[in-house]
């Protein structure tokens, strides 16, 4: 799973690196929201966290929680939400909208 990770953060990053965008990462283990919303952040003076949402309805969200709605309630920093479908894949404006007048 590391090594996974790992070579998938690698190809983001140079893709980063390549458009002139300054890019760290790190694979953490623990407790995901707070890892995510203070720990790391402290420790290498994040300016901005991006983080992905799936669009968990409110049922969802208080069965299971959801890490982003808690990093972007508790961050150290600023949070920057990309929204993405239940495959991952992002959303464009239109399902966004679509999405968000069905709830």
């Amino acid at each position: 799973m590391t090594e996974t990770a790992k070579k998938t953060l690698d190809k983001y990053a140079a893709e980063a690196k390549e458009a002139g965008v300054k890019c760290e990462y790190s694979i953490e283990y623990g407790a995901p929201k707070s890892i995510i919303a203070q720990e790391v952040p402290k420790e290498l003076g994040t300016d901005l966290i991006m983080i992905g949402a799936t669009g968990l309805n409110a049922v969802e969200r208080l069965l299971i929680g959801s890490v982003t709605e808690y990093v972007t309630r508790a961050a150290i920093c600023d949070v920057l939400v990309v929204r993405t479908d239940l495959e991952n894949k992002p959303v464009t404006a239109k399902e966004g909208a679509q999405a968000t007048n069905k709830k």
